[in-house]
């Protein structure tokens, strides 16, 4: 931030100096064309005296034209004195009206630039490049993640003196997305919808971070919000992406695919993403086929399966009610945290008995037979939110294999703060 102000200053002072020097520049009378008039009369008397000499002139005559040259030469002294007083008094006049008008420049053009700058330029990614230096700079993770808070920090301060930013909410969003802070980013892309509700973009993120809030699952709001952008730009990659995986979430396989197959043909023949959409489409058209998918799935679930006993400690009979859910789930061990299975049943079921494989799975590209490990949780949640909160009890299990004949164990026995 300090060399581009520093650059910025620099160019205009150089502007103000040539604009300053030119007006106060003092005109020189010396520059204007003049005559020596001692000179011209002795070179008048040389000519005379030859003239004489030579016999074109007589005395009398070389007296009288003397006589006129030097009224011609009076004459023209008083009108240069005159000339010259006219002309100081104009030069007094011009260096005034240049100084006034060079000290109106002096505080104008500044105020003009920063002025014009905070109206047409971008002054926010000043600040913005600011607090991105100081995370750059930053020599450790602790550090880092100090910059990252005080970056958010300021935004989120900035943003209450300036709730029209759209810049702004779009980059407290992505950064909170990007830490996985998914609360918080849906109360920032809620202020970026308030702006922007009719811009696609915005609809789709809006829809994403809310299937985010709620283990990936698009149904509902989301599927509104994806509609609504497909309709304003039909031919969006985002939107027909998000459109096939809402359409799988709610068993409609076949929509799913006609939504895919159209995203394959707006994207760069051979690209990596093509290829990876394509590869959706073949899996999904094989769960179509239920005779080779009733194959698939119990090759499947006969080595990739985990059979799951959960119960609710005694501590917190007394916290809970019959009608809580009850979450119960596989996470990557590296990766999204949107759960690769999950089983939802009801406190008034435990303690109960269950079996995550790929038969849970949430997408068909992404099964429980694709890890040799997972994370395992169960979590019971009042308000039926897939996204953990305070209060919610929860236990977690780290690294078990997903070809394990062992029945798992997990009892809830702990309170998130």
């Amino acid at each position: 931030m300090f060399s581009f102000w520093l650059i910025a200053i620099s160019f205009i002072l150089i502007s103000l100096f040539v604009i300053i020097v030119i007006l106060l520049r003092t005109y020189d009378n010396d520059d204007l064309e003049q005559v020596d008039n001692s000179e011209r009369y002795q070179q008048r008397l040389i000519e005379l005296e030859l003239d004489i000499e030579n016999g074109l002139l007589s005395g009398t005559e070389a007296k009288k034209i003397k006589k006129e040259f030097q009224l011609t030469l009076l004459d023209e002294d008083k009108d240069k004195i005159q000339f010259e007083k006219e002309q100081l008094s104009s030069n007094k006049y011009k260096s005034s009206s240049a100084t006034i008008t060079a000290v109106f420049l002096l505080v104008l053009i500044p105020v003009l630039a920063f002025n014009l700058y905070n109206h047409l330029g971008q002054p926010k990614l000043i600040r913005q490049a600011s607090i991105l230096s100081e995370f750059n700079n930053a020599k450790n993770p602790e550090e880092k993640l100090v910059s990252i808070e005080k970056m958010l920090t300021q935004l989120e301060q900035r943003l209450i003196n300036e709730p029209d930013d759209v810049d702004g909410w779009l980059m407290l969003t992505n950064s909170y997305s990007t830490l996985e802070r998914y609360p918080e980013a849906l109360r920032a892309v809620d202020n970026l919808y308030r702006l922007r509700g009719d811009d696609p973009t915005v609809l789709l993120r809006y829809a994403d971070i809310l299937s985010m809030t709620n283990a990936g699952i698009f149904t509902g709001r989301p599927t509104e919000l994806i509609s609504e952008a497909l309709r304003l730009a039909p031919d969006n990659a985002n939107g027909l992406w998000f459109a096939g995986l809402a359409a799988n979430q709610r068993g409609e396989v076949e929509v799913a695919i006609k939504y895919w197959q159209r995203l394959v043909t707006k994207l760069e023949d051979g690209s990596k993403a093509q290829q990876q959409i394509k590869k959706y489409i073949l899996i999904a058209q094989q769960t179509t086929k239920p005779n080779q998918q009733e194959a698939l799935t119990d090759a499947a679930s006969a080595e990739y399966k985990i059979q799951i006993h959960v119960s609710l400690s005694e501590n917190f009979i007394d916290d809970v009610n019959a009608d809580d859910t009850v979450f119960i789930y596989a996470q990557a061990i590296n990766g999204p945290p949107i759960p690769i299975a999950i089983i939802r049943k009801k406190v008034s079921d435990l303690p109960l008995q269950v079996t995550l494989d790929d038969s849970s799975a949430m997408m068909p590209n992404n099964k429980l037979s694709d890890h040799k490990q997972v994370k395992l949780t169960a979590r019971v949640s009042k308000n039926g939110n897939a996204i953990p909160e305070s209060g919610d009890l929860i236990v977690r299990l780290s690294e078990v294999q997903t070809d394990t004949n062992e029945i798992i164990s997990l009892n809830i026995d702990e309170k998130l703060p």
